[in-house]
């Protein structure tokens, strides 16, 4: 079969069968009966043999043919072992797959054609032998019929094959697949993975996160719907790995398998607080500015607690902002015991004696507050302190309750979301109390310690404490990066050197947590070490998510991978192949003619029939090539526009003895509750025992 010509017949019966057929009944006449041929014995084995040479290369040919038809017809599954994945030097394993080439998109626009059809769907006579055989189920001919129908040998075309939507011919131009992986000193320029629902993106988030685990980086998974084998898989991993003393899982729905987590407590500048706790409230129109006031006083409550030795948390804001008086009054004698006159206290309490005898005149904003706190109000009025945070508390306090309340409405509510039952001690832990088992973590020290996170956000049922608690973990995240930036992770290095860690960031749904705080994180820390996966659905989602189309490509600029797998909104098609180039494609015209004559010459006709080659300029791939993909499918765009077609492997961890029945039964639970996981392959390995096949190992 040659390939040099401009045109590849690939889609055709395989005619080398025909000459193979015929040098093998010759080799095996010359070895057996060589005076056929008029030969002696001894050159009767020579012919033999080179006919036989022939008839082998000429099958080998054939079976090219038929391997490429068979692929363009069947999908391909592999179930592997995490523990098998393959490792790549230098790289972390995506898939098996090929480079996408000028090549490929012509073997596809070849397997759309009329004529190409035979060769791409089954015939009219399997059809029809399959209805034959599912007639014959109830027949003592049931379990022959059974296995006919059932079984995927890569000779059987009457076998059911697995259902994964979209078409084969995406992945089966290319019969030949190689591991394909994403070099690990390019993971920092951050990676997009986008799908429609249950087409294997959380799957593909399981095959990355094995192996940073097993790589030793720092792994932080953070998925808004709970996905439960996500949680086993990390689990898993962890304990495989031996890192099980570096993994803490955190879950807001269910508290009691939970670590704890303080998404304030932990910060660079103080204004942290504050722009956490405030950031999902409503910033537009009129809520602007009350969001503006509800900031300022967070704020001045957390610059207060934290200069009286306390770890701010959303349990100790809702307190303080609900009832500030107790923070005033701590806070006030605090620092007018350190700055302020030495009798300041006996004057206050005469001034507090004078209101209780009702010869003290109270503003009327006062009247309902407590005598002590309208005597220390009135003798820093007289005795003022250069000191903003009193300042800010001494006019929060001189507000009317009323007039306070309505002010911080929006906030009060919001923070009670976010500290209302077992879920509210989780993000609000209590530091003081000893008989809390359940650890609490922060990210400077996961990172430290080369730490293992999984976090799981509940986001179907609370969207707004699990948008809210996702906003803050990525705040802090971006704030600890900061620091890592400009110090590393040993600040004391002997030789002064900064020390960056490897930290690999998992963000399924990212949507649902994405913020202003993600444009620095995807901007900046890169140089910190971090390595960003964010997973969604949509560009869309993100657009709707941020507000702005124009922040939502801000965002989007900065991933420098993208893996593209089925999506169905054409925007999102397009963002992916309006990034490659067109290519030249040959197309074969037929043309057939006969043109009559006046019979003078002594030719009464002439006919004309010729094959015209052309080219046609192309996208590499388009949109629609994108909306069929398979599930467990994609195309991906690496290190510079580098096109690959991948096909992901299972993670095959049935009966995984490396997860305990406590949090077996807990991923049950979650099943059942969220109903998440993409069953996209349930099916059978078939591919294991194919000759066509790749490389994959069953357990």
């Amino acid at each position: 079969m040659a390939h040099n010509g401009i045109l590849e017949a690939l889609l055709r019966p395989p005619v080398e069968l025909y000459s193979a057929v015929t040098a093998g009944l010759a080799a095996a006449v010359l070895f057996t009966a060589p005076w056929v041929f008029m030969m002696t014995p001894e050159l009767g084995i020579v012919a033999g043999s080179g006919l036989l040479a022939f008839a082998l290369w000429r099958v080998r040919e054939a079976w090219q043919v038929l391997r490429y038809q068979l692929g363009l017809t069947r999908y391909r599954i592999t179930r592997v072992a995490p523990h098998r994945l393959p490792r790549l030097r230098d790289r972390i394993y995506l898939g098996q797959g090929f480079a996408w080439t000028q090549q490929h998109t012509q073997r596809r626009i070849d397997a759309t054609r009329p004529a190409a059809q035979p060769y791409i769907r089954p015939s009219l006579f399997v059809q029809c032998l399959r209805a034959l055989l599912q007639g014959l189920r109830p027949t003592p001919l049931a379990p022959l019929t059974s296995w006919l129908l059932s079984s995927r040998f890569w000779w059987n075309p009457l076998g059911d094959q697995p259902d994964l939507g979209g078409t084969p011919a995406l992945h089966g131009v290319e019969p030949t697949e190689i591991p394909v992986g994403l070099s690990q000193r390019h993971r920092n320029g951050h990676l997009l993975v986008l799908g429609t629902t249950r087409v294997g993106k959380t799957r593909l988030l399981e095959l990355l996160v094995t192996q940073d685990i097993r790589d030793g980086k720092v792994v932080i998974v953070i998925d808004p719907k709970g996905d439960a084998d996500l949680m086993l898989r990390v689990y898993a991993e962890a304990a495989r790995a031996g890192r099980l003393d570096q993994l803490y899982l955190f879950h807001l729905g269910y508290p009691d398998v939970s670590a704890r987590y303080n998404g304030i407590g932990n910060f660079g500048r103080i204004t942290e607080v504050a722009n956490r706790a405030t950031n999902a409230l409503p910033s537009t129109g009129n809520s602007a500015a009350f969001k503006e006031f509800a900031w300022r006083f967070t704020n001045i409550v957390a610059q207060a607690q934290v200069a009286l030795g306390d770890v701010p948390t959303y349990e100790s804001l809702l307190r303080d902002i609900t009832d500030i008086e107790p923070l005033f009054l701590r806070y006030a004698e605090h620092a007018l015991e350190r700055h302020g006159p030495d009798d300041w206290s006996a004057k206050v309490d005469a001034i507090v004696a004078r209101i209780e005898e009702r010869k003290y005149p109270v503003p009327r904003a006062l009247q309902d507050r407590q005598a002590r706190m309208v005597a220390i109000v009135d003798f820093l009025k007289q005795h003022p302190l250069t000191d903003a945070v009193l300042m800010g508390l001494s006019t929060a306090v001189r507000y009317e309750r009323s007039f306070f309340e309505k002010i911080v409405a929006s906030l009060g509510p919001f923070l009670e979301k976010l500290t209302t039952g077992e879920a509210g001690k989780l993000i609000s832990p209590d530091y003081a109390d000893t008989n809390e088992e359940r650890p609490i973590f922060d990210w400077q020290q996961v990172i430290r310690q080369g730490g293992i996170v999984y976090v799981g956000l509940d986001a179907l049922t609370d969207a707004v404490v699990a948008s809210a608690v996702g906003n803050s973990m990525l705040a802090d995240l971006v704030s600890v990066g900061g620091k890592l930036y400009k110090r590393g992770t040993d600040p004391h290095h002997p030789e002064g050197a900064i020390v960056l860690p490897e930290v690999a960031c998992h963000f399924d749904e990212v949507n649902e947590i994405v913020g202003p705080e993600f444009v620095p994180m995807v901007n900046k820390l890169g140089g910190a070490g971090f390595m960003i996966h964010a997973y969604t659905q949509t560009i869309p989602d993100i657009e709707a998510r941020v507000g702005d189309a124009a922040r939502a490509q801000q965002i989007l600029g900065n991933f420098n991978h993208v893996v593209m797998l089925r999506v169905k909104n054409d925007t999102t098609a397009r963002f992916f192949t309006e990034q490659l180039p067109e290519v030249d494609v040959s197309l074969l015209t037929t043309i057939s003619g006969a043109t009559d004559t006046d019979g003078s010459t002594g030719t009464d006709f002439i006919s004309r029939n010729e094959d015209r080659a052309s080219t046609q300029r192309v996208p590499m791939i388009s949109a629609a090539d994108v909306m069929a993909l398979p599930q467990g499918q994609a195309f991906a765009l690496l290190e510079g526009n580098r096109l690959y077609k991948l096909r992901m492997p299972l993670p095959d961890a049935r009966g995984d003895a490396h997860v305990p029945p406590s949090l077996r039964e807990v991923g049950s639970r979650m099943r059942a509750k969220y109903r998440t996981s993409e069953r996209w392959a349930a099916e059978t390995d078939w591919l294991v025992d194919h000759p066509f096949g790749l490389t994959g190992v069953s357990t």
